[in-house]
């Protein structure tokens, strides 16, 4: 009877579920979701303002090949970052151990300038034989220093939990700030012993919701987290304001800003000329543009310390802190004043909180101060234009670093008049539906960089590929290109190309002809069905296109389109067309103006269906015929 009821109990034991059996997923959580994470469990323990310890263990199912990119792992460290403990597991379906991946077999490779050894990323990438595939990540990061603590982020997008815990434990005597960002968290505060306390966040089930194209890329929700006292290799500081913050920066690279004196008369000497502060500082613009160029290197204090200005000018490289600090320190020399800034750097970034001094800055501009409106340079772009920000870094707070501290400064919005491209085409056609065409086009802002950038710059290859895949040209037969100034205001590009077939399609004796070679808006925005972000645009901007067709010998007009014009409160676009019997040309012409960059997520609909009607009218057709 023992070992009659020992083998019903082994055999129960035997079916028993394991922890991460998929099935135990509530349908709910995989609703809208590619990866479900089953169990997210992280700690950050400040033992004193010289070291912390950071552990994370993080269980995720990933249901399907559209949550792959879940199989690949990584975390940067450097000196003052130490991994340690990287362990990976893999599970069935079921939720048995099929695979364990140990630290040793992980890959690392060296980040940054291949000259500077200084970060690495330690990583690996699981191989799924099926789906569904869970996998375990546990590991540990020791810091040097207090300045950064890690945040608690729930990222939902197309992304469920069933669980996740954060702690935060620090000494009594370093009482840290925090704040919900796009949540409603409320911490745990227990005393842990006489000397340090906890703060335990908590989060039951939370479901994933669908991406949104164009929303912010940093829109997750997370408490945030700092320091109020804090210290990096020996150089204690205070985060509890931006004015106390910025003056640690200042301290850590003051002496960054000297340059020698031999150098300071070799500028002295070529701005002598310079009628203004700002011809001084464009002068020296342009040449550092010329002569230096960007690697990206990670080190210094914890990536806050630059490297002097002189390393940088003996080596006519550095990373955006080295060619800022390098920039202030020429203009120095001169008698302009500037300050280096940092940034949140990227497309659609969202201005740091004012309210909640943080170290969230990931990049480092310069600015000229002015009594009305401060010019703010980009050192790391060879491309872009004096005093021109771009959608990288405009509309941001920036922290100003100061003699006596961080001051917080906003960067500028860049406007219509600032993002303009003019297009003028003549296309000769042929009566075998050939054609030869030649466009002028004149661009400022972000598109006359990008034009600098990616199509005179490059290989006549990608210069094709760049024609086609980003300007909506059709593939030309042949094609040259003759580049414009690139130091006026508006770049002025005349182009020739040339085309085996132009109409987009014939009837008999009929050309049906689109109202211009290239697509003024090409695409349709995004579904606005439950949208809940607000949806940016790069930047507000304006399209002027002409189009004249010259007709073949014997070709008559034998339709044209009426022609449109609607507008919302966000953006308008006009159409007409005409025949010029003189020129025997047909005349389109578009304009399209894009006003603001920020659609709030209740007008999205009507501006989605704005660009929907462009799209509509672009596919309008000129009918001409040889009767």
């Amino acid at each position: 009877m023992k070992r009659l009821l020992g083998l019903i109990l082994l055999a129960g034991s035997a079916r028993a579920q394991q922890p991460y059996d998929v099935s135990l997923i509530p349908d709910s959580l995989k609703k809208g979701a590619h990866v479900v994470v089953r169990d997210d469990e992280e700690s950050f323990v400040l033992a004193s303002p010289t070291r912390a310890t950071y552990k994370s263990h993080v269980a995720y199912t990933i249901l399907d090949e559209q949550g792959q990119d879940a199989l690949e792992w990584g975390t940067y460290t450097n000196t003052f970052v130490k991994l340690e403990d990287a362990d990976i597991y893999v599970y069935d379906p079921g939720g048995n151990q099929i695979q364990h991946i140990k630290q040793k077999q992980m890959v690392t490779e060296g980040y940054g300038e291949e000259l500077i050894d200084d970060g690495a990323i330690t990583g690996y990438r699981v191989t799924a034989p099926s789906y569904p595939i869970t996998v375990q990540v546990d590991y540990t990061l020791n810091f040097k220093g207090s300045e950064i603590i890690v945040p608690f982020s729930l990222e939902h997008t197309q992304r469920s939990f069933q669980q996740a815990q954060y702690t935060l434990v620090t000494p009594k005597s370093m009482t840290p700030r925090y704040k919900n960002r796009h949540l409603d968290l409320q911490p745990v505060i227990a005393d842990v012993d006489k000397d340090n306390r906890s703060y335990t966040w908590k989060s039951g089930p939370i479901k994933a919701v669908p991406e949104e194209p164009g929303a912010p890329s940093d829109y997750v929700p997370e408490v945030q987290m700092a320091p109020t006292q804090f210290e990096m290799a020996g150089f204690p500081g205070d985060m509890s304001s931006w004015q106390h913050f910025g003056q640690w920066i200042y301290d850590l690279n003051k002496a960054s800003f000297v340059l020698p004196d031999a150098s300071r008369q070799f500028y002295q000497q070529m701005v002598s000329g310079a009628a203004s502060d700002l011809d001084k500082a464009r002068i020296i613009y342009d040449y550092l543009q010329k002569n230096f160029r960007y690697v990206s290197i990670q080190l210094g204090i914890g990536g806050q310390r630059s490297f002097p200005a002189n390393f940088t000018e003996k080596r006519k490289y550095g990373d955006c802190k080295a060619l800022s600090t390098y920039m202030r320190a020429c203009l120095d020399a001169v008698g302009v004043k500037s300050y280096t800034a940092l940034i949140n750097a990227g497309p659609y970034q969202q201005p740091i909180d004012p309210s909640f001094p943080c170290d969230e800055f990931n990049h480092v501009i310069l600015c000229i101060p002015q009594p009305k409106d401060s010019v703010w340079l980009e050192c790391t772009s060879k491309y872009i234009d004096f005093g021109v920000l771009g959608d990288f870094t405009e509309n941001r707070n920036a922290l100003l670093i100061t003699e006596n501290g961080g001051v917080l400064a906003h960067t500028p919005v860049s406007t219509l008049e600032e993002n303009t491209s003019i297009y003028n085409t003549k296309v000769a056609l042929s009566d075998d539906g050939s054609g030869k065409a030649m466009v002028t086009f004149y661009q400022r802002g972000d598109d006359k960089e990008e034009i600098i950038r990616k199509f005179y710059a490059e290989t006549r290859d990608n210069q094709k590929k760049f024609l086609v895949d980003d300007m909506d040209f059709p593939q030309p037969d042949d094609f040259t290109i003759t580049p414009g100034q690139k130091d006026s205001a508006a770049l002025k590009t005349l182009m020739s190309l040339t085309f085996e077939k132009v109409p987009e399609f014939t009837a008999g004796s009929k050309m049906f002809l689109n109202p211009r070679l290239y697509h003024i808006w090409p695409y349709k925005l995004p579904p606005s069905e439950h949208r809940t972000q607000d949806y940016y645009f790069a930047n507000p901007d304006v399209t002027v296109d002409t189009t004249c067709y010259q007709l073949p010998e014997g070709y008559v007009v034998d339709q044209l389109p009426k022609g449109d014009s609607f507008s919302n409160d966000y953006a308008s676009y006009t159409s007409s067309y005409w025949y010029d019997a003189a020129q025997k040309c047909v005349y389109s012409r578009g304009v399209l103006t894009l006003n603001a960059r920020r659609i709030p997520a209740r007008d999205y609909p009507l501006v989605k269906e704005f660009f929907g009607h462009v799209v509509k009218e672009e596919t309008e057709k000129i009918v001409i015929n040889k009767p």
